[in-house]
C-alpha cells in the first residue's frame, strides 16, 4: 500500500467538505484493495480520528458505527478490487462500499434516538439518509479516481525509474 496515497486521503480529509462528502470512504476501499488482510481495516481509522479531533465527536454509539461502516467499506474494496480492476469492479466497490456505510450509519442514529423506536422510525431515518447515500457515493468515486489513479501514476513513476 502506497503511504504517499494515504497521506493524501489524510490531507484531503482534513480539508474543509460538506457534510456527507468525504475522502475516507474511497481510502477504506483504497485499503482495501492494497493492503493487509488482517490491518487494513484501520486504514481509514487514521485519518477519520485525525478529522474527528478537529471537527469534534458525536455520540459513542454513532462513532462506534460510523468506523463499522467505514471497516465494512475495507471488505468491499478488498472483495470488489484486491484481484482485478475495471469499471464494473470499481462501480461495484463503491456502491458496495457507500451501502454498506450507509446502512451502518444511519442505523446508529436510530439507535441512539434520533428517530422513534419503531419501523417507521427506522423506515424514517433512512428515507432522511438518502441524500447523503447519493453524496458519500459521489464523494467515494470521485476520491477513488483520485487515490487509484495516483497509485497507478506513482507505480508507472517507479517502473520508469527502475528501467533506468
Amino acid at each position: 500500500m502506497n503511504k504517499w496515497v494515504l497521506g493524501l486521503a489524510t490531507v484531503i480529509h482534513l480539508l474543509p467538505h460538506p457534510f456527507g462528502v468525504s475522502s475516507i470512504g474511497a481510502t477504506a476501499l483504497y485499503a482495501g484493495a492494497f493492503g493487509d488482510k488482517r490491518t487494513s481495516w484501520l486504514v481509514p481509522m487514521v485519518p477519520l480520528t485525525l478529522g474527528l479531533t478537529v471537527t469534534g465527536l458525536y455520540e459513542p454509539v454513532v462513532m462506534l458505527f460510523v468506523f463499522a461502516g467505514f471497516s465494512l467499506s475495507t471488505l468491499a474494496g478488498r472483495w470488489f478490487l484486491s484481484s482485478r480492476r475495471n469499471l464494473t469492479r470499481f462501480a461495484g466497490a463503491v456502491a458496495g462500499g457507500a451501502t454498506l456505510f450507509f446502512v451502518v450509519s444511519n442505523l446508529s442514529m436510530w439507535l441512539v434516538g434520533y428517530y422513534p423506536p419503531t419501523l417507521a422510525g427506522l423506515i424514517e431515518c433512512y428515507v432522511a439518509g438518502l441524500p447523503f447515500y447519493g453524496l458519500s457515493m459521489l464523494a467515494d468515486a470521485a476520491y477513488c479516481f483520485a487515490l487509484f489513479g495516483v497509485h497507478r501514476a506513482l507505480a508507472g513513476y517507479r517502473q520508469r525509474l527502475a528501467a533506468t
